[in-house]
């Protein structure tokens, strides 16, 4: 029940909008005002938003209507630095909610991050943290979202399709509900679909300014199977949020493509 909230009845998939990196990052650019952010992607009718404890309590009054957009709980947080706003390295991974707290919010899904690459008592905290979080979603029937990423020093590549690939089947092992993973091109991504038979839902990363790129990433992900998109930067770094959102929305459940979809709202 809780899974069928994230996707649009529709078309079975989804558009969600990520504004936890406050969480991670402090006052990130074009995010300063949070909640006015995601009145705008509320009003754009998105179907589902990813939100830190401090952010899902705050704007809780957002949610009440019967049509209101799902709620994704990010519930750990990977410490980068002893400095406010700034990202180092993953030095300690630390959970900062419950699911059982997760659960009283009303929720629809929790999620962590899955760093690899790490210091190896850093990486056997990951792993720890990841399959107690798993343990706890399934005593309260809460689906899981584990988005893997390379962000260690010790790997040698953050964009490495092969690793990536790895860290997503490990966490599907553990017991991963749902995946976020990077966009790995459209036959890797159908191959890793396919293979591991979890929902799996494409991030955005940083910002790009090519925003047709982006656009094609999205037509070549729901080609491959994918559910949808949890984009943040990509969508709230740009001046026609609006525009860009509801571009978005037409390729994933419209059907649209990316050039049509460039030339009807002159993007």
């Amino acid at each position: 029940m809780r899974f069928s909230r994230l996707l649009n009845p529709r078309s079975g998939r989804s558009l969600i909008i990520a504004l936890d990196h406050g969480l991670m990052f402090g006052n990130v650019e074009g995010l300063e005002d949070p909640v006015k952010t995601l009145e705008r992607a509320i009003s754009c009718g998105v179907d589902g938003v990813l939100l830190s404890p401090g952010m899902a309590k705050l704007t809780e009054h957002l949610f009440r209507e019967k049509n209101a957009p799902a709620r994704i709980l990010t519930i750990d947080f990977p410490v980068g630095s002893t400095i406010p706003g700034k990202f180092e390295k993953v030095f300690t991974h630390k959970l900062i909610h419950s699911v059982e707290q997760a659960v009283k919010m009303a929720v629809d899904a929790v999620k962590i991050l899955f760093p690899w690459g790490l210091e190896k008592s850093v990486q056997a905290e990951v792993v720890q943290v990841t399959a107690e979080v798993i343990e706890e979603c399934e005593h309260w029937d809460m689906p899981l979202v584990v988005e893997p990423v390379l962000w260690g020093e010790n790997a040698s590549e953050r964009n490495d399709p092969d690793l990536i690939e790895s860290a997503a089947r490990i966490a599907v092992e553990i017991g991963a509900d749902i995946l976020k993973i990077q966009f790995l091109g459209e036959d890797r991504l159908s191959r890793i679909i396919h293979r591991l038979h979890v929902p799996v839902f494409v991030l955005g990363g940083p910002k790009s300014d090519n925003l047709r790129q982006i656009l094609k990433v999205v037509q070549e992900s729901i080609k491959s199977g994918a559910k949808g998109v949890m984009f943040g930067r990509n969508v709230w770094q740009r001046e026609n949020m609006e525009e860009v959102l509801t571009a978005l929305g037409s390729i994933i459940h419209g059907g649209l493509g990316y050039e049509e979809v460039v030339q009807r709202y002159n993007l």
